[in-house]
């Protein structure tokens, strides 16, 4: 008969019983950084997205060359076609949610595009079930109701809701009106397209696994946006020109241009190095401060309106994504007791796989902007 005994003392890191305030600092260091990334999109909105993308993307694949090299990892990653192929396809995918998710910052409430942005969740696990055969459960079911709900509250289209706003009077309703919703309701769509090509991604990234490095990931994404804002610009602008008019950007267009590409990877260091000391539960918690800090620029720097409807949206959606991460919290820990059997010989649990279905979506939402 097994019984449990006290635990012997266990390293920090992510897998230790302690949590390293070291790994939560570097974790939300990340979080401040692609919020700032968010907020030089927001301020730059005279640019066009596909300008934006652009613009990033030569930032990063130029810092992923000197990194890959420094490290002496090849840039296209190891010699499988599978891999590859998986590479590419994530690159393509989270490519097109980048893109997305510029135009749904650009046109709408920084806090609001942020907050959408944490709805991949369910759909990750969604196409997990699909393209993974991963298993669909309570949780799953839970967090794409509660997401999908939180989407509504934000969105808050008059056919659901009716007219929110003070003048009720339908008479007093202006054509100006009916296009701002519009306008807003075409990039809560588009934000929310976004989020799902973000879950095709997040199951490559799962495919992937630990066959590729994850810079390589970061310089495939580089690779493949500078075709595909390209051929986005022609398709939607009627041009190809993705320079936009750079004879008549200024100096301060140029830095915050290469502050964007520099906050982006800046996020995507900052994190990693957060998750090699922190488990992916308490990942989940930090990462989330992501709309903390965007609530706190729309207030200092943005002043936009946000109503009621929105911040219960992002409650909702921000306040289960808490949720989850406590319960990942709890079972990762539960993961270090240590077991002796009748013969009294210890054994250290071995940390449990990851959860399928949206506990493992989570903790790709985690790690998600990484590799976006």
């Amino acid at each position: 008969m097994a019984r449990t005994t006290a635990s012997k003392e266990v390293p920090d890191g992510p897998h230790g019983d302690h949590h390293s305030l070291r790994g939560i600092f570097f974790i939300m260091l990340g979080s401040f950084s692609f919020s700032t990334m968010f907020l030089l999109v927001k301020v730059m909105s005279q640019m066009n997205t596909f300008t934006l993308v652009f613009y990033r993307s030569v930032v990063q694949i130029a810092i992923c060359l000197v990194d890959l090299y420094k490290k002496g990892v090849n840039p296209l990653g190891p010699d499988s076609g599978s891999v590859r192929f998986y590479l590419v396809l994530r690159a393509g995918f989270g490519a097109a949610a980048v893109i997305a998710w510029f135009y749904g910052i650009q046109n709408l409430p920084l806090p609001d595009a942020v907050t959408l942005q944490f709805t991949t969740p369910p759909f990750a696990a969604v196409f997990a079930v699909c393209l993974v055969g991963e298993h669909w459960k309570a949780l799953d079911m839970i967090g794409a109701i509660v997401c999908l709900m939180g989407v509504a509250l934000i969105a808050h289209p008059t056919w659901l809701f009716g007219n929110t706003d003070a003048v009720a009077d339908a008479a007093l309703i202006t054509d100006a009106t009916d296009s701002s919703t519009m306008m807003k309701a075409v990039a809560v769509l588009v934000t929310e397209a976004g989020a799902s090509m973000a879950g095709v991604a997040y199951v490559c990234v799962r495919k992937i696994g630990d066959r590729a490095d994850a810079v390589v990931m970061v310089f495939y994404y580089g690779i493949i946006s500078l075709p595909m804002t390209a051929i986005g610009s022609k398709m939607l602008l009627g041009t190809w020109n993705v320079l936009g008019d750079y004879e008549q950007f200024s100096l301060l267009d140029y830095f915050l241009l290469l502050l964007v590409g520099f906050a982006g990877y800046g996020g995507q260091w900052f994190t990693n190095m957060g998750l090699q000391q922190e488990t992916a539960a308490t990942a989940t918690l930090a990462t989330s401060t992501q709309i903390v800090w965007t609530f706190i620029f729309e207030i200092l720097f943005l002043h936009e309106e946000i109503d009621i409807w929105s911040i219960s949206g992002t409650a909702l959606i921000l306040g289960f994504m808490m949720v989850v991460g406590v319960i990942k919290l709890i079972e990762s820990d539960k993961s270090a007791i240590i077991v002796d059997t009748d013969e009294e010989k210890g054994l250290l649990l071995e940390p449990s796989r990851e959860d399928e279905g949206y506990g493992a979506a989570v903790t790709l939402q985690s790690q998600g902007s990484n590799s976006l």
